[in-house]
């Protein structure tokens, strides 16, 4: 078999990855980037792009000089809900914003008197209400209240396709960016809303193209087929979508954990938009049943804290292993006041909205007993955003990938909440970056058969332990 490769970016919001994947999908070699964060010009934190930009350039041009290893392909994927926008020659005209950064309810309350009925275009778009995550408001945010900034636009990218750009100078659009809570996208009508042409926004988008497609570009020398990108979560579904027919959730874990349900077609609700559940687009452009809860950013600012206030590090936190006689203990006294309630990311996740509690350390014993406290926590959320996808139809298999899946106290305590679901995890920890290898399977790499990629081991329970009675509320 040919020693040929594809070459993918992972743009994660903490870690910028470079990976290369052989024929046979076998990641070969892995590295990885932090950047420092800069700010805008309100003094809110931000990605720097350009420090981003000039490491992918020389990382990709250092690698494409491996005769032993060459690359034949090239794709993308980032995470979502964040804009590049750029002049007519692809420059950036503004930082990259935040979608953490707050938006005015000035800004919000014009937006929404605009549209009428602000329930049933909530609806259309399946965007709960939640500030610049959803990137639509960002460009009305512009257009309406930084009209200097706006005039400059050439055209919006989704990051992913920002990247692409950089190697093709070409722009295009794809549906798992757009119909990402994004406010833009129309379910109903199954094009953009009808606000984007009223707006004349429409003309700040570059042309929807299919993901399995591909630029030819020639770069030292080299020809190379180059993807367009994907957004992470819809990467990360690629893999199943690609190699099995059974009934299943996925369940990608890491900063943001997206449970994904491919065979739910109901519509989405009011409430369910309020707990943070709506729907997304496939890399095919089929609606999918989605949640989302913040646990990965979550755990690291907890686990900070008790490392702080016990004089422990995080390594020794994560090589703790699962203790049923701990867990126990916990779910049998049960006490609000050691409950690690959630403090990242406002308005988002399936718990209640509201000023939560902080946890005060003091009430634990040692940082094992606060640890567990916190695993057993997290795992009550991912429970309940699990709840909002999935069915009675005969879904009874979870398939759980990233940061969590090799979380051993994590996965077993989930399992144990939803004792009617099998739970596995793969044996591929990069499923993004997988699944933006994949779409490109066809430019590249015929030869290989993709629908045996996966391979899984089961997650044990405890069923030792009545879980039904633990309640985080």
């Amino acid at each position: 078999m040919s020693r040929s490769v594809i070459a993918i970016f992972d743009i994660g919001r903490t870690n910028k990855k470079f990976l290369l994947f052989d024929r046979s999908y076998e990641v070969v070699h892995q590295e990885s980037q932090q950047f420092e964060e800069i700010v805008d010009e309100d003094g809110f934190i931000s990605e720097d792009i350009t420090a981003i930009v000039k490491w992918m350039k020389k990382t990709f041009n250092a690698h494409l000089k491996n005769r032993n290893r060459p690359i034949r392909a090239l794709n993308f994927t980032a995470y979502g809900s964040t804009l590049v926008h750029v002049t007519r020659t692809g420059k950036p005209v503004s930082p990259i914003y935040n979608y953490w950064k707050p938006i005015s309810q000035d800004v919000k309350d014009a937006f929404f008197s605009s549209l009428g009925d602000k329930d049933a275009f909530m609806k259309d778009t399946s965007s709960p209400d939640i500030g610049m995550l959803n990137a639509g408001l960002q460009l009305y945010w512009l257009k309406h209240f930084r009209p200097e900034t706006y005039g400059k636009i050439h055209t919006s990218l989704f990051l992913p396709q920002y990247c692409s750009s950089i190697f093709t100078g070409r722009n295009f659009s794809e549906l798992s960016s757009l119909g990402l809570h994004s406010m833009i996208w129309d379910y109903s009508k199954e094009r953009s809303h009808d606000w984007i042409y009223n707006e004349k926004l429409n003309s700040k988008f570059p042309p929807i193209i299919n993901v399995t497609s591909s630029e030819k570009v020639v770069i030292k020398n080299r020809t190379i087929k180059c993807g367009i990108g994907i957004q992470k979560s819809a990467g990360a579904l690629i893999p199943y979508l690609m190699s099995s027919e059974r009934t299943y959730l996925s369940l990608n874990t890491g900063c943001w954990s997206f449970a994904m349900n491919p065979f739910d077609k109901d519509p989405i609700d009011l409430k369910d938009l309020e707990q943070d559940c709506f729907m997304s687009l496939s890399f095919r452009g089929e609606p999918i049943r989605t949640s989302r809860v913040f646990i990965g950013r979550e755990h690291d600012y907890q686990v900070n804290r008790i490392c702080e206030h016990f004089g422990t590090t995080k390594a020794d936190l994560l090589a703790l292993e699962y203790d049923s006689s701990i867990v126990s203990k916990l779910v049998e006294n049960q006490l609000d006041e050691r409950k690690f309630f959630p403090q990242n990311a406002p308005n988002t996740g399936p718990l209640e909205k509201r000023d939560w509690p902080e946890t005060k350390l003091e009430h634990f014993e040692n940082y094992k007993e606060a640890y567990f406290q916190l695993i057993l926590d997290l795992a009550y959320m991912q429970k309940a955003a699990i709840k909002l996808v999935i069915d009675a139809k005969g879904m009874d298999k979870i398939f759980i990938s990233g940061g969590f899946s090799e979380n051993i106290i994590f996965t077993t305590i989930l399992s144990s909440m939803l004792p009617e679901i099998q739970f596995f995890k793969n044996n591929i920890q990069c499923t993004a970056a997988l699944g933006a290898a994949l779409v490109l399977h066809n430019q590249w790499n015929q030869e290989t058969e993709i629908s045996n990629l996966l391979s899984f081991e089961e997650i044990e329970p405890d069923e030792e332990i009545d879980f039904d009675s633990y309640i985080l509320k």
